[in-house]
């Protein structure tokens, strides 16, 4: 029998037995002979978990690498014929059901996170004393489940999780012997929405950071691969030698236990550190002082273990979070990377950087490979990560154990202690990186941070994040945050004023429309998958930088010119209701109804009718219909003015101008100056010598 987790669909007609065995051991509450059926086979046919095992081990059909949760726990409950129901439907999920809209195959993730849910459903069942959940299927007992899932002031999309969970199993009620049916008035969403605590923080996945915040915070991580990059080959030497030095000394001290020489002492024995560290040829602390060759080395390579190890890892962190940053991956797409992960391609003397991983939310279990946009300086995160835990993969690779083997190809390895393998950089300690580097880039929340977080996210209920993000404090930096960031600045990248950080997002925001399109160079890459996912996400972006845009033009006092501003601005006084709110803007933009082009010198709302000739010359679209000028367009006609000028007195220094080619540079100079009067830009007015008709 095997799991649908990375299974095909023919295997359900093998596991068609040993489901049919076990919905009637339940029907007849038969306990000892459900209790028997094996749930979790390794690869070499041995049962690690039971049916009536408390705990499912579903290690080794997980992926290693990028999953923390590898265990199904079923502890909570004491009445046994719920106990023997919720097992009942994780078997199911497992082996034969699979989920609603992929069919037969289910993932680790989803599978993990549904009984997740279904723990606390079931908990509150255990609590009103029923013997099924089907007591939901009155409406009575499903509304105070609703009002005790409204006295937990869990977050909203939370609840609608757990709602969600109830959901499957009313929809595979034809195939298991529970017969759930929610006595439900609205939709799913909606309700957990209603239920839902409306200040209680949601995911911390889809917000951005602030732009000085991010550039602080990214410009640190640069910081450390520059530094270290360098002397990425030293430090792998000490690593190497450190693990060599114990591995030495844990054989001498195993073969004096082996012999019998040391009768007194194994390897469980606590005493068993102590004496490897005692046999160690040197110590650690001389080790390091031995590559401390001058000042310069001194000042980056600390003395003390415990400080180099530390080190060790927060490099790791700076460059895990820059593959991040500048790619727009998930978290586990991120720990998939590998050491030939960045790509480069050329196409028509355009040159598009990339990241090669593996997407589990393209396919129902299992990852396929899919490349991700982005800018050079991950293929250097990428090298120096992959040197620095060289040693380590070595070691998962040369292991007994599947579940290492697993991992060898993980850049993301970690390994404080010489006595255990490398594990993955995660949890607990690497959120203390996190804090640290955002300490050590003095990134701390201000009035105008502030401000521009709300600015930046205007679809999040920013009053639930008061908690989070607090003025004087440290921002509250997760790798989640990576995601949207990316998506927002990878489009506003202009916003930026840090030379480093613009530069990086300019290698992807000047080839972003032609990687992230129907038909663009990611889809002629065979055999490799776009996330589409994310190009929703940065079409999202647009629409809410378009309908800011829009909010700011209708509900300001900001001066507007060109012949849409000034219909804009006379609106204003009597603005109907779909330009006075946010929403019903962004519902106008959504819809397609409204669209902003922006150039250099304007805005432009006319749309595809646009022919686009203002591209060539700003003064085709001067007197169009549909162009506005904000002050900050303004100032590039105020820039294009003084080129202009300049241009003309350069000129006419080599040779005279003809009418023909004055009167194109005054026809634009007189549509600039029009812009500065309306303004009040000051600026010196051109008089040629030949005076020509105004706009």
């Amino acid at each position: 029998m095997k799991p649908l987790l990375a299974a095909p669909e023919q295997v359900i007609k093998e596991n068609t037995v040993f489901v049919e065995q076990a919905i009637q051991y339940f029907e007849n509450k038969d306990w000892d002979n459900l209790n028997k059926i094996p749930v979790m086979i390794d690869q070499n046919g041995k049962t690690i978990s039971y049916f009536g095992d408390n705990t499912w081990d579903l290690t080794h059909y997980v992926d290693v690498k990028i999953v923390s949760k590898k265990r199904a726990s079923f502890t909570h409950l004491t009445t046994i014929s719920l106990l023997q129901e919720q097992k009942l439907l994780a078997f199911l999920g497992l082996f034969a059901v699979g989920t609603l809209r992929q069919g037969a195959m289910i993932k680790t993730t989803t599978f993990l996170e549904r009984n997740i849910n279904l723990t606390q459903v079931y908990k509150y069942i255990e609590s009103i004393k029923a013997d099924s959940i089907c007591v939901l299927n009155h409406p009575i007992q499903f509304s105070r489940f609703c009002e005790y899932l409204k006295s937990l002031k869990m977050s909203g999309p939370y609840t609608s999780k757990l709602i969600f969970a109830l959901n499957w199993i009313e929809a595979v009620k034809n195939q298991t012997p529970i017969k759930l049916s929610l006595p439900l008035t609205t939709s799913i969403t909606e309700l957990g929405r209603q239920l839902g605590c409306p200040t209680k923080l949601e995911s911390e996945q889809y917000y951005a950071i602030p732009s000085r915040l991010m550039q602080l915070i990214y410009s640190k991580a640069i910081e450390y691969i520059d530094t270290y990059y360098p002397i990425r080959d030293t430090l792998l030497d000490i690593h190497t030698e450190q693990q060599e030095n114990y591995e030495i000394g844990k054989a001498a001290v195993d073969n004096k236990i082996k012999s019998g020489q040391w009768n007194w002492l194994t390897s469980d024995s606590p005493h068993y550190k102590a004496e490897i560290t005692k046999a160690k040829p040197q110590t650690s602390t001389n080790i390091l002082k031995s590559y401390i060759s001058n000042a310069d080395t001194e000042k980056l390579i600390p003395s003390d273990i415990r400080r180099f190890n530390w080190l060790y890892s927060h490099i790791l962190t700076c460059c895990f979070i820059i593959c991040g940053a500048f790619s727009g991956m998930r978290r586990s797409e991120i720990y998939s990377l590998h050491s030939d992960s960045f790509k480069t391609l050329k196409l028509k003397d355009q040159v598009f950087y990339s990241l090669q991983s593996y997407h589990s939310k393209m396919t129902p279990a299992v990852p396929e490979k899919a490349e991700w946009l982005a800018s050079p300086i991950t293929g250097k995160a990428i090298e120096l990560a992959s040197l620095l835990t060289q040693n380590m993969r070595t070691q998962l690779m040369l292991s007994d154990d599947r579940v290492e083997n697993a991992r060898a190809s993980s850049i993301w390895l970690v390994q404080q202690m010489k006595c255990r393998k490398p594990n993955m950089l995660t949890g607990p300690p690497f959120a203390l990186h996190h804090k640290q580097l955002v300490e050590e880039a003095g990134a701390i929340v201000n009035e105008q941070d502030y401000e521009e977080f709300k600015l930046l996210n205007p679809n999040l209920n920013i009053h639930a994040y008061k908690q989070k993000i607090v003025i004087g404090k440290p921002w509250a930096f997760t790798t989640h945050q990576l995601r949207r960031t990316f998506a927002v600045f990878g489009k506003r990248y202009n916003l930026l004023s840090d030379v480093a950080i613009k530069q990086q997002y300019k290698h992807i925001y000047l080839p972003m429309s032609q990687w992230y399109s129907e038909g663009g160079v990611a889809a002629k890459i065979k055999h490799v998958k776009v996330d589409s996912e994310l190009n929703n996400l940065l079409q999202e972006v647009d629409r809410e930088v378009t309908t800011q845009l829009l909010h700011q033009w209708y509900n300001s006092d900001d001066k507007l010119y060109g012949k849409k501003g000034i219909d804009v601005v006379k609106d204003r006084e009597d603005t109907a209701v779909k330009y006075s709110s946010w929403d019903a803007l962004y519902a106008q933009v959504s819809a397609g109804r409204i669209s902003i082009a922006g150039t250099l010198h304007s805005y432009c709302m006319a749309g595809y009718e646009c022919r686009m000739e203002k591209v060539v010359s700003p003064t085709n679209c001067f007197n169009c219909e549909n162009v506005v000028i904000d002050e900050t367009k303004a100032q590039a006609w105020q820039k294009r003015h003084q080129w202009i000028v300049e241009t003309i007195t350069e000129m006419e220094q080599h040779t005279k101008l003809s009418q023909s080619q004055l009167s194109h540079f005054i026809t634009q100079l007189r549509a600039a100056e029009k812009v500065m009067d309306y303004f009040e830009i000051s600026y010196t007015p051109y008089k040629p010598e030949i005076e020509i008709r105004q706009l």
